[in-house]
């Protein structure tokens, strides 16, 4: 065997050798690890008038967390709402106000809710 098959041969072999140690130097899950893995709901927004509201127009795309980052003003968030309805998220006209005051109430500029957790990582 030479040539252009023996060196295909041999670069399949070096890439399954990269492969087998790449996965030696993984570690072990530690089985006592508590942090919960990503993609789990990791909050809920706070109790309050509006709640509902924002529940069923925010939840549907976004995690309570993403809600939780926001320091906003009034303003700032009845121009994010109008974008997100334009965007197709469900607000009743007459419950706009209602969702905007939570907001601004509970992620206003003032905001020091949200707490990152940590993480453990994937496929562990």
């Amino acid at each position: 065997m030479s040539g252009p098959r023996l060196l295909v041969m041999a670069a399949a072999a070096l890439g399954a050798g990269a492969l087998a140690m790449a996965g030696a130097r993984i570690p072990r899950p530690d089985s006592e690890d508590n942090r919960p893995s990503l993609g789990v709901q990791l909050s809920s927004l706070p109790p309050g008038p509006g709640k509902a509201i924002a529940d069923k127009a925010c939840l549907r795309c976004h995690s309570a967390d993403i809600l939780r980052q926001q320091r906003l003003s009034e303003r700032q968030w009845t121009a994010s709402v109008t974008k997100m309805i334009g965007w197709g998220a469900e607000v009743p006209n007459d419950k706009m106000a209602a969702l905007v005051a939570y907001l601004a109430r509970n992620f206003g500029p003032d905001n020091d809710r949200f707490r990152p957790v940590v993480t453990r990582p994937l496929g562990r």
